[in-house]
């Protein structure tokens, strides 16, 4: 399917991790190995967003330092970064991947540890619940200052 795409286009197409909020009872391959498996077979693009890792990783106790380094690197042409809103539950809570709040300290946290072999470009979306535009160049900027950071290339990302 993605090469039937790509080929019609002439060009490479980018696919997204999701956000989940329910896991499947039986799985026999993870997330983070199923795009890897798109992108080896097609050649296709990753656009990682860093927001619904980080989500997932509360929602469904997903570990995202396994999973960032699962993904290839070099797969990687474009990071998202966004803002999640917490729902109570009876039992406790769920994070909804709403992009209508500021990008979370734990995702911006992630966003430092993978700019560090990972020199794709990010973008902030924010669809709902929209600020005054002060607010939106301050994520910008943020984000800016972020990939201009020098750091380090560890082989493994550390959280």
């Amino acid at each position: 399917m993605f090469n039937q795409v790509q080929d019609y286009l002439g060009r490479q197409i980018l696919i997204e991790n999701p956000t989940a909020y329910l896991g499947y009872l039986q799985s026999h391959i993870s997330e983070c190995e199923f795009l890897t498996e798109i992108h080896q077979r097609t050649q296709c693009g990753l656009l990682l967003d860093l927001n619904n890792i980080y989500v997932n990783s509360i929602n469904l106790g997903m570990d995202t330092a396994e999973y960032l380094n699962t993904i290839p690197v070099n797969a990687v042409q474009e990071i998202h970064l966004a803002g999640f809103t917490r729902k109570p539950l009876e039992n406790g809570e769920i994070l909804i991947d709403t992009h209508g709040t500021q990008v979370s300290d734990p995702v911006w946290a992630l966003f430092r540890a993978y700019r560090q072999h990972c020199k794709a470009p990010a973008l902030i979306e924010w669809d709902t619940d929209i600020p005054e535009l002060t607010i939106l160049l301050e994520e910008a900027q943020r984000a800016k200052q972020e990939q201009e950071q020098e750091h380090s290339s560890p082989d493994r990302v550390a959280l």
